[in-house]
């Protein structure tokens, strides 16, 4: 691997995905485990969805994220650099094993930095353990998380996800992309 995927992994698995208890460290910053980190994990769900869709969360909403993400066949990580906690990252089940990278989340101050790629490598490095692929979804118009994921190798199509705009007046054509002949637009929110 590239030096930014080096790390030393300090952990202790007795084999079932549910069950393991762990500290990842890359260098100056850590994956940990969510256990009762519930005030920090809620500020970064609700940073989360500002963030990528401008949506202003309530407590009550970003409560409910974590209770979903923390149930069994998810697994939820801290990004922990020195004694700040920066991101997150949201791995879930699609009935088989935990290998979907659902949500991936670094504040705006820390992004720029390598902080999300350096995380991708290391949930990457955990889920090879137990998984034959990984699995990372994003958004069309996410220019950024989309080149990021390509450069770490994600290059096979698994699944694609179309929708239909019912008011398209309502949003801006941003790209055109082509697969097998047929034409699809990325469009993203008129501003």
């Amino acid at each position: 691997f590239p030096c930014w995927c080096r790390f030393s992994i300090r952990c202790i698995a007795d084999g079932i995905q549910g069950n393991w208890k762990h500290k990842m460290k890359s260098s100056d910053i850590q994956l940990v485990q969510y256990l009762d980190q519930k005030e920090q994990a809620c500020r970064l769900i609700a940073g989360f969805w500002h963030d990528h869709n401008g949506y202003d969360q309530t407590l009550q909403e970003a409560e409910n994220n974590l209770k979903e993400w923390t149930q069994e066949e998810h697994l939820f990580l801290l990004v922990l650099l020195q004694d700040t906690y920066i991101g997150f990252a949201h791995l879930g089940s699609r009935g088989g094993n935990i290998d979907w990278l659902e949500d991936l989340y670094i504040c705006k101050e820390y992004q720029r930095h390598g902080y999300g790629h350096r995380v991708v490598c290391m949930v990457e490095q955990m889920v090879r353990t137990w998984s034959d692929s990984m699995y990372i979804e994003a958004a069309a118009r996410n220019k950024d998380a989309v080149r990021l994921y390509h450069s770490l190798g994600f290059d096979v199509l698994n699944t694609i996800t179309m929708r239909k705009d019912f008011k398209p007046q309502d949003f801006e054509t941003a790209a055109q992309e082509t697969i097998d002949g047929m034409i699809f637009q990325v469009r993203k929110v008129r501003t």
